[in-house]
Protein backbone atom coordinates (compact mmCIF):
# COMPACT_ATOMS: atom_id res chain seq x y z
CA UNK A 1 0.00 0.00 0.00
CA UNK A 2 1.33 3.37 -0.98
CA UNK A 3 0.54 6.00 1.60
CA UNK A 4 0.87 9.59 0.50
CA UNK A 5 1.78 11.98 3.22
CA UNK A 6 0.61 15.51 2.51
CA UNK A 7 2.71 18.35 3.85
CA UNK A 8 1.20 20.23 6.75
CA UNK A 9 -0.05 23.61 5.67
CA UNK A 10 1.18 26.46 7.78
CA UNK A 11 -0.89 29.59 8.21
CA UNK A 12 0.59 32.84 9.36
CA UNK A 13 -1.46 35.69 10.77
CA UNK A 14 0.16 38.95 9.79
CA UNK A 15 -0.20 41.43 12.61
CA UNK A 16 -0.23 44.91 11.14
CA UNK A 17 0.95 47.81 13.27
CA UNK A 18 -1.76 50.27 14.27
CA UNK A 19 -0.68 53.88 14.59
CA UNK A 20 -2.91 56.13 16.68
CA UNK A 21 -2.22 59.64 15.35
CA UNK A 22 -3.17 62.63 17.51
CA UNK A 23 -2.43 66.24 16.51
CA UNK A 24 -2.15 69.08 19.05
CA UNK A 25 -1.93 72.86 18.80
CA UNK A 26 -2.38 74.79 22.08
CA UNK A 27 -4.84 72.27 23.56
CA UNK A 28 -2.82 71.22 26.61
CA UNK A 29 -5.78 71.18 29.03
CA UNK A 30 -7.75 68.86 26.73
CA UNK A 31 -4.73 66.70 25.93
CA UNK A 32 -3.96 66.07 29.60
CA UNK A 33 -7.52 64.80 30.11
CA UNK A 34 -7.57 62.45 27.12
CA UNK A 35 -3.95 61.23 27.15
CA UNK A 36 -4.60 58.44 29.72
CA UNK A 37 -7.09 56.90 27.27
CA UNK A 38 -4.59 57.05 24.40
CA UNK A 39 -2.07 55.00 26.37
CA UNK A 40 -4.61 52.45 27.68
CA UNK A 41 -5.65 50.73 24.44
CA UNK A 42 -5.97 46.97 24.84
CA UNK A 43 -6.04 44.00 22.47
CA UNK A 44 -3.75 44.89 19.54
CA UNK A 45 -0.19 46.19 19.35
CA UNK A 46 -0.06 49.87 18.52
CA UNK A 47 2.05 53.00 18.47
CA UNK A 48 0.91 56.39 19.68
CA UNK A 49 2.04 59.19 17.36
CA UNK A 50 1.70 62.70 18.80
CA UNK A 51 2.11 65.69 16.49
CA UNK A 52 2.96 68.93 18.27
CA UNK A 53 2.05 71.55 15.69
CA UNK A 54 4.23 74.15 17.47
CA UNK A 55 2.17 74.54 20.62
CA UNK A 56 2.97 77.49 22.86
CA UNK A 57 1.46 76.09 26.06
CA UNK A 58 4.30 73.94 27.39
CA UNK A 59 3.05 70.73 25.76
CA UNK A 60 6.48 69.14 25.34
CA UNK A 61 7.47 69.46 28.99
CA UNK A 62 4.07 68.32 30.24
CA UNK A 63 4.08 65.32 27.89
CA UNK A 64 7.41 64.14 29.28
CA UNK A 65 6.05 64.45 32.81
CA UNK A 66 2.92 62.50 31.92
CA UNK A 67 4.86 59.63 30.38
CA UNK A 68 7.11 59.41 33.42
CA UNK A 69 4.19 59.62 35.85
CA UNK A 70 2.17 56.95 34.05
CA UNK A 71 4.92 54.39 33.38
CA UNK A 72 3.23 51.72 35.48
CA UNK A 73 -0.16 52.19 33.82
CA UNK A 74 0.94 52.13 30.16
CA UNK A 75 -0.85 49.44 28.19
CA UNK A 76 1.20 46.27 27.52
CA UNK A 77 0.01 46.63 23.91
CA UNK A 78 1.60 50.07 23.53
CA UNK A 79 4.84 49.58 21.58
CA UNK A 80 6.02 53.17 21.27
CA UNK A 81 5.14 56.78 21.89
CA UNK A 82 6.46 58.76 18.93
CA UNK A 83 6.73 62.53 19.11
CA UNK A 84 6.73 64.69 15.97
CA UNK A 85 7.42 68.38 16.45
CA UNK A 86 6.90 71.17 13.91
CA UNK A 87 9.89 73.51 13.90
CA UNK A 88 8.17 76.75 12.93
CA UNK A 89 5.16 78.45 14.42
CA UNK A 90 2.55 77.97 11.72
CA UNK A 91 -1.16 78.55 12.08
CA UNK A 92 -2.98 75.26 12.58
CA UNK A 93 -4.15 73.16 9.66
CA UNK A 94 -5.47 69.75 10.70
CA UNK A 95 -5.00 68.34 7.19
CA UNK A 96 -1.33 69.35 7.08
CA UNK A 97 -0.75 68.08 10.63
CA UNK A 98 -2.19 64.65 9.85
CA UNK A 99 -0.31 64.41 6.55
CA UNK A 100 2.86 65.39 8.40
CA UNK A 101 2.48 62.45 10.77
CA UNK A 102 1.71 60.02 7.96
CA UNK A 103 4.73 61.10 5.92
CA UNK A 104 7.13 59.52 8.43
CA UNK A 105 5.61 56.06 7.80
CA UNK A 106 5.37 56.03 4.02
CA UNK A 107 7.63 52.98 3.66
CA UNK A 108 5.65 50.57 5.85
CA UNK A 109 2.10 49.33 5.59
CA UNK A 110 0.10 49.97 8.75
CA UNK A 111 -3.32 51.10 9.91
CA UNK A 112 -3.67 54.81 10.58
CA UNK A 113 -6.16 55.68 13.33
CA UNK A 114 -6.67 59.44 13.39
CA UNK A 115 -8.09 61.07 16.50
CA UNK A 116 -8.19 64.55 18.01
CA UNK A 117 -6.66 65.86 21.23
CA UNK A 118 -10.09 66.39 22.81
CA UNK A 119 -11.39 62.84 22.25
CA UNK A 120 -11.78 60.16 24.93
CA UNK A 121 -11.23 56.67 23.49
CA UNK A 122 -12.73 53.45 24.83
CA UNK A 123 -10.16 50.89 25.96
CA UNK A 124 -10.84 48.56 23.00
CA UNK A 125 -11.42 51.30 20.41
CA UNK A 126 -8.35 50.41 18.30
CA UNK A 127 -8.81 46.66 18.71
CA UNK A 128 -12.44 46.76 17.58
CA UNK A 129 -12.28 49.20 14.69
CA UNK A 130 -8.90 48.20 13.23
CA UNK A 131 -10.33 44.77 12.43
CA UNK A 132 -12.83 46.40 10.08
CA UNK A 133 -10.11 48.08 7.98
CA UNK A 134 -8.95 46.19 4.90
CA UNK A 135 -6.58 47.48 2.24
CA UNK A 136 -8.31 48.22 -1.08
CA UNK A 137 -11.66 47.34 0.50
CA UNK A 138 -12.78 49.27 3.58
CA UNK A 139 -12.12 52.23 5.88
CA UNK A 140 -13.90 53.41 9.03
CA UNK A 141 -15.54 56.83 9.43
CA UNK A 142 -17.35 57.92 12.59
CA UNK A 143 -20.53 59.38 11.12
CA UNK A 144 -23.96 58.35 9.84
CA UNK A 145 -24.67 58.02 6.13
CA UNK A 146 -28.05 59.23 4.92
CA UNK A 147 -29.71 57.72 1.88
CA UNK A 148 -28.00 60.53 -0.02
CA UNK A 149 -24.30 59.89 0.60
CA UNK A 150 -23.49 63.56 0.11
CA UNK A 151 -25.18 64.44 3.39
CA UNK A 152 -23.52 62.51 6.23
CA UNK A 153 -24.01 63.78 9.76
CA UNK A 154 -22.75 63.28 13.28
CA UNK A 155 -24.05 60.41 15.36
CA UNK A 156 -24.38 62.81 18.28
CA UNK A 157 -22.79 66.19 19.05
CA UNK A 158 -20.25 64.63 21.43
CA UNK A 159 -19.12 61.94 18.95
CA UNK A 160 -16.15 63.17 16.92
CA UNK A 161 -16.98 62.83 13.23
CA UNK A 162 -13.30 63.45 12.40
CA UNK A 163 -12.10 60.16 13.90
CA UNK A 164 -11.35 57.55 11.23
CA UNK A 165 -9.18 54.51 10.45
CA UNK A 166 -7.64 53.60 7.11
CA UNK A 167 -4.90 51.40 5.72
CA UNK A 168 -1.80 53.53 5.13
CA UNK A 169 -1.47 52.33 1.53
CA UNK A 170 -4.97 53.58 0.75
CA UNK A 171 -4.20 56.90 2.49
CA UNK A 172 -1.07 57.44 0.39
CA UNK A 173 -2.83 56.30 -2.77
CA UNK A 174 -5.00 59.42 -2.65
CA UNK A 175 -2.18 61.57 -1.17
CA UNK A 176 -3.96 62.08 2.12
CA UNK A 177 -5.88 65.17 3.16
CA UNK A 178 -6.26 68.16 0.87
CA UNK A 179 -3.82 70.61 2.49
CA UNK A 180 -5.33 73.59 0.67
CA UNK A 181 -8.55 73.34 2.67
CA UNK A 182 -7.61 75.87 5.34
CA UNK A 183 -11.01 76.68 6.83
CA UNK A 184 -12.86 74.52 9.35
CA UNK A 185 -15.13 71.82 7.92
CA UNK A 186 -15.31 69.60 4.88
CA UNK A 187 -11.79 68.17 5.03
CA UNK A 188 -12.78 64.74 6.29
CA UNK A 189 -15.72 64.54 3.90
CA UNK A 190 -13.41 65.33 0.99
CA UNK A 191 -10.97 62.60 2.03
CA UNK A 192 -13.73 60.01 2.56
CA UNK A 193 -15.19 60.83 -0.85
CA UNK A 194 -11.83 60.36 -2.58
CA UNK A 195 -11.23 57.06 -0.75
CA UNK A 196 -14.56 55.83 -2.08
CA UNK A 197 -13.59 56.94 -5.58
CA UNK A 198 -10.81 54.31 -5.40
CA UNK A 199 -13.40 51.63 -4.69
CA UNK A 200 -13.27 51.52 -0.90
CA UNK A 201 -16.42 50.94 1.15
CA UNK A 202 -17.10 53.15 4.15
CA UNK A 203 -17.95 51.47 7.46
CA UNK A 204 -19.74 53.46 10.17
CA UNK A 205 -20.78 52.82 13.80
CA UNK A 206 -24.44 52.00 14.32
CA UNK A 207 -24.71 54.36 17.28
CA UNK A 208 -22.76 56.29 19.90
CA UNK A 209 -22.16 53.15 22.00
CA UNK A 210 -20.47 51.30 19.15
CA UNK A 211 -18.37 54.35 18.24
CA UNK A 212 -16.50 53.94 21.56
CA UNK A 213 -15.35 57.55 21.67
CA UNK A 214 -16.64 60.95 22.69
CA UNK A 215 -15.32 64.50 22.73
CA UNK A 216 -14.98 67.34 25.15
CA UNK A 217 -17.68 69.73 23.99
CA UNK A 218 -16.44 73.27 23.31
CA UNK A 219 -17.39 76.28 21.20
CA UNK A 220 -16.10 77.60 17.90
CA UNK A 221 -13.92 80.24 19.56
CA UNK A 222 -11.47 77.58 20.74
CA UNK A 223 -11.87 75.55 17.55
CA UNK A 224 -11.06 78.43 15.20
CA UNK A 225 -8.59 80.59 17.12
CA UNK A 226 -5.39 78.96 15.79
CA UNK A 227 -6.57 78.09 12.27
CA UNK A 228 -4.87 79.38 9.12
CA UNK A 229 -8.22 80.89 8.15
CA UNK A 230 -10.41 81.17 11.28
CA UNK A 231 -13.70 80.54 9.52
CA UNK A 232 -16.17 77.73 8.89
CA UNK A 233 -16.69 76.68 5.29
CA UNK A 234 -19.98 77.37 3.55
CA UNK A 235 -21.54 73.93 3.90
CA UNK A 236 -23.68 73.63 0.77
CA UNK A 237 -21.04 75.17 -1.49
CA UNK A 238 -18.27 72.99 -0.04
CA UNK A 239 -20.23 69.74 -0.29
CA UNK A 240 -21.24 70.51 -3.85
CA UNK A 241 -17.59 70.95 -4.79
CA UNK A 242 -16.48 67.81 -2.94
CA UNK A 243 -18.99 65.48 -4.56
CA UNK A 244 -18.56 66.97 -8.03
CA UNK A 245 -14.93 65.84 -7.92
CA UNK A 246 -14.20 62.64 -9.89
CA UNK A 247 -10.43 62.42 -9.25
CA UNK A 248 -9.11 60.80 -6.08
CA UNK A 249 -5.42 61.76 -6.43
CA UNK A 250 -3.99 65.09 -5.21
CA UNK A 251 -0.90 66.58 -6.81
CA UNK A 252 -0.34 69.72 -4.77
CA UNK A 253 0.27 68.41 -1.20
CA UNK A 254 3.63 69.06 0.48
CA UNK A 255 3.30 67.81 4.06
CA UNK A 256 2.52 64.28 2.89
CA UNK A 257 6.00 64.06 1.36
CA UNK A 258 8.78 62.86 3.68
CA UNK A 259 11.40 64.96 1.89
CA UNK A 260 9.45 68.10 2.68
CA UNK A 261 8.13 67.28 6.15
CA UNK A 262 11.48 66.12 7.52
CA UNK A 263 12.89 69.58 6.83
CA UNK A 264 10.25 71.35 8.89
CA UNK A 265 9.85 68.85 11.74
CA UNK A 266 11.65 66.33 13.93
CA UNK A 267 10.66 62.89 15.15
CA UNK A 268 11.80 61.06 18.28
CA UNK A 269 10.71 58.05 20.32
CA UNK A 270 9.75 59.06 23.86
CA UNK A 271 8.83 55.59 25.07
CA UNK A 272 9.49 52.07 23.82
CA UNK A 273 8.17 48.81 25.24
CA UNK A 274 11.11 46.40 25.35
CA UNK A 275 9.27 43.49 26.95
Amino acid sequence: MNIQIKPVQQFYYLVMMIRLIVTVKNRLSHFLQTFPFMISQYGEKYELVIVNYYSNDNLEEELSKEIEKRQETLSPYLNKIIYIKLLEDLKFNLKKARNLAASYFDNEESIFAFSDADVFLGMTYLDYWSKKVNKNKTFVATRIQDTRASYPHRIKPEINAGNFLVNSKDFFKIQGHDENMSKYGGGDDDLFHRLKLTGLREINPYDEKESMQYSIIHGDELRLKDLEIPERVKKEETFEKIYANKAYYLKHNNFIRKGYSSNISTMEVLYENNT
